[in-house]
């Protein structure tokens, strides 16, 4: 019980008379499944990397369903990423080249993919012009009417919607208000608009992580993951990351000394490493690979 009474003042749950029973075993459901979950790990050969998160009231089925509805795109057509020359840095982590925002908090529902999109969009945006601009992903929430909102979407079609609106709005004109799962009435204003946010196109990067690492050294990339083994994660490499595509996040970056990736959330700082998580590379976790873009100018 003291547990779940601390877990309730770390994060600011509160619950009925009703419900808090129900609550209390998930709970205590989650905590034996966390201490598997480690056991496995460690026999792996990795370390205890799960633990008590924000989300360790919710079933894995309500996990699921408030924070990976995303749904890998069905077509096929990839624009393949040209191999670069010369070797790959056995680091790349564009966190210290001032090239990532803050790390933002998506809310309950799928607007991951707006997320991821708007993230690699300012990424490229500094890469561009040197400037960093925390833009709007409820501009993208909102106002791309091909994509569903907070009941889904993809990058590429975030991408597509930009370049046709002109641009992107800054995230203090346009802030973000769908956290509670309402995907709101689109308000864009394109006097606002970021001068040289217009994308031209986007590249999709070939599915093998030898590819991802390549586009990595040029920048860092929308990813859509499979992100069962997020719900529980504390902190540490991820070794085990089970299920199907269902996520979408930023790379940043990799190190290939200690054979991790570095991946950004949108799940606020207070979920895994400040916001972050490490994946192992080699063995294509959590299909790191298989659904990575990257927007162009």
């Amino acid at each position: 019980m003291s547990a779940f009474l601390d877990f309730q003042k770390t994060y600011g749950k509160s619950y009925s008379d009703a419900e808090f029973p129900k609550r209390l075993q998930i709970f205590n459901d989650n905590l034996e499944r966390v201490n598997k979950l480690n056991a496995e790990h460690i026999l792996i050969g990795g370390e205890a990397v799960h633990g008590v998160t924000q989300f360790m009231d919710l079933t894995p089925q309500e996990f699921k369903a408030m924070y990976l509805t995303y749904v890998p795109r069905n077509e096929t057509v990839d624009r393949p990423l040209l191999e670069l020359d010369g070797p790959l840095a056995a680091v790349v982590d564009w966190r210290t080249k001032g090239a990532i925002t803050p790390v933002k908090d998506q809310g309950q529902f799928c607007s991951c993919w707006a997320f991821s999109a708007t993230e690699a969009i300012e990424s490229y945006f500094f890469l561009k012009t040197g400037k960093l601009a925390t833009l709007s992903p409820q501009q993208i929430t909102s106002c791309d009417k091909v994509d569903g909102g907070c009941n889904g979407g993809w990058p590429y079609r975030a991408y597509e919607y930009v370049r046709g609106a002109g641009g992107m709005e800054l995230e203090s004109d346009y802030p973000y208000t769908s956290g509670s799962g309402s995907t709101g009435v689109c308000k864009f204003d394109a006097s606002k608009v970021v001068a040289g946010t217009k994308l031209n196109s986007y590249t999709s990067i070939q599915r093998s992580e030898s590819q991802l690492q390549a586009a990595l050294n040029n920048g860092p990339a929308s990813v859509c993951v499979a992100a069962d083994a997020f719900q529980t994660y504390r902190g540490g490499i991820l070794m085990s990351c089970p299920g199907q595509i269902d996520h979408c996040v930023q790379a940043v970056g990799y190190d290939s000394t200690n054979n991790y990736w570095i991946v950004r959330n949108s799940w606020a700082t207070t979920w895994g490493e400040q916001g972050y998580i490490r994946i192992a590379m080699g063995k294509d976790l959590c299909q790191i690979a298989q659904d990575a873009t990257f927007p162009t100018w």
